[in-house]
């Protein structure tokens, strides 16, 4: 499966433009259709005309009968983007079930923009196979009467769609499939092909480099052991790069502290989504002429249960020189990230540092399944993100730093304990802010963190543009920050 491509056709030339076997959507701006939509929808046929929420769903037919069009148009404004491709997602996930038609066309009516695009993309993946290479459509064609103006603020869609299937597919992958190794190779590949320096360390790379942290989680794993793969890209004396960092643990049995089905252990092959991300992110900006130096940092392994296993109890020093207990091996995200941050701070001395990962899954009970929470975030980025957000339909919250957070990772044991809580005079809560502040202690400069564990998955199963696995959440919105101005 494929990105599609936006062709030219206007509206009143739909009906000479369509086939007999095909399913025509037309798609309307949340602020109201075009004149000439309205006049179609007049003619529309009553009787199969229906509401979904504040989506009314206008249906008629092309020619003789044969040529089916529905037009779903919005009757409430003022509501999120989020929220309106919801909306859209609830009603459009029976779409097959209401016309036995399985080849689609798309009309975007004048005025559609980059959350038009996004919708249009939703109609593709609600069908799709769990790794996105194929649909239940047999052909989908996308039309609009002036293309370059759904496209002006999105002019790589095809390449931001592309990427972000990638990355739903990494997610989806079967575990044993791609491992810390594979990873690496993929890695690899993409440098070869596109002028990057790639280095990936083994364990004897990291132990010269005391990486015990990292070595720690993947010790009991051998088919996929721990590795740290760098890619870079536009590097210049003097500038500072960009680092993108992400989690890579490629299954996650909770290791000796294992868990319990309740834990989401039948879904842990997500816990490479940081490392999907970030890969993909990086691929899609490279692909896209992205100029400024750039790093991409991916500590990899399995979170394996084994003889050699890392157990509770354990005290190791990190890279940073910071000594941390492990008082539960279920809490690993953070210790390979940790002395990842502390060998790229040192060694590119990026102007800002972000990681990505499915760091708790206290986040989803923190922020639902659908507002990612951002940590330490410039108001440069948060302004970015949440712009991005009103047009890719994703929601984000922000958290700054906060010094009971901070104190939550702290313990007479040793610097730091690996199971961050809140002092026992408050709450308990805080899950998702004490794991960010716990990566904090290991940033040399600029730095935000993404947890992705609650928006990632489908958790709740309507999440707008998903079927199964992974929800693509929050590629779109994190590319549109990195290259719009």
């Amino acid at each position: 499966m494929h990105a599609f491509t936006i062709d030219r056709l206007a509206l009143k030339d739909a009906a000479a433009n369509v086939y007999s076997d095909e399913l025509t959507v037309i798609l309307s701006p949340a602020a109201g259709p075009s004149a000439a939509l309205q006049t179609l929808t007049a003619k529309a046929f009553a009787p199969l005309q229906r509401k979904s929420h504040y989506l009314t769903i206008h249906t008629g037919f092309f020619g003789q009968g044969d040529r089916p069009w529905v037009a779903p148009t919005f009757t409430q404004l003022g509501t999120t983007a989020l929220e309106r491709r919801w909306v859209f997602h609830d009603w459009a996930k029976s779409l097959q079930s209401m016309f036995a038609v399985r080849k689609l066309v798309v009309l975007l009516d004048e005025g559609c923009t980059t959350e038009d695009i996004v919708r249009v993309e939703d109609l593709v993946t609600i069908f799709s196979s769990a790794l996105y290479t194929s649909s239940k459509w047999e052909s989908v064609r996308v039309f609009a009467c002036k293309p370059e103006d759904v496209t002006q603020n999105d002019p790589d869609y095809k390449l931001r769609f592309e990427h972000q299937l990638e990355y739903r597919r990494w997610i989806n992958e079967n575990p044993d499939s791609l491992t810390s190794i594979e990873i690496g190779e993929r890695l690899k590949s993409f440098a070869a092909q596109n002028n990057c320096t790639f280095t990936s360390m083994d364990e004897s790379a990291l132990r010269d480099e005391k990486m015990n942290l990292l070595l720690a989680v993947g010790q009991g794993a051998k088919a996929s052991p721990s590795r740290l793969h760098i890619l870079t890209k536009n590097l210049q004396t003097g500038v500072a790069p960009l680092a993108l960092i992400g989690k890579g643990i490629t299954f996650d049995t909770g290791g000796i502290n294992l868990k319990p089905h309740e834990s989401f252990v039948n879904c842990m092959k997500n816990d490479m989504g940081g490392a999907g991300l970030m890969s993909q992110l990086f691929m899609a900006l490279i692909r896209s002429g992205y100029s400024k130096p750039i790093v991409l940092a991916i500590p990899a392994c399995e979170n394996a249960i084994d003889a050699l296993a890392m157990k509770p109890g354990v005290i190791i020093n990190s890279r940073k020189g910071k000594s941390v207990i492990i008082e539960h091996t279920d809490a690993e995200g953070r210790l390979i990230l940790a002395d990842a941050m502390s060998y790229i701070g040192d060694t590119f001395s990026p102007a800002h540092m972000y990681t990505a990962a499915t760091l708790t899954t206290a986040s989803l009970r923190q922020f639902s399944n659908f507002y990612t929470p951002v940590h330490f975030s410039t108001p440069e980025f948060k302004r970015s993100l949440e712009n991005a957000a009103s047009h890719y339909g994703e929601a984000f919250t922000f958290w700054d730093a906060f010094l009971p957070f901070l104190n939550g990772n702290k313990i007479n044991a040793a610097d730091l304990t690996n199971m961050g809580r809140m002092p026992s005079h408050s709450s308990m809560g805080g899950g998702s802010n004490v794991a960010a502040h716990f990566l904090k202690e290991f940033a040399s400069g600029p730095y935000t963190h993404i947890d992705i564990f609650n928006s990632i998955w489908n958790w709740s199963g309507d999440y707008p543009g998903a079927h199964y696995g992974c929800t693509g959440a929050v590629f779109n919105s994190l590319w549109s920050a990195f290259t719009q101005p």
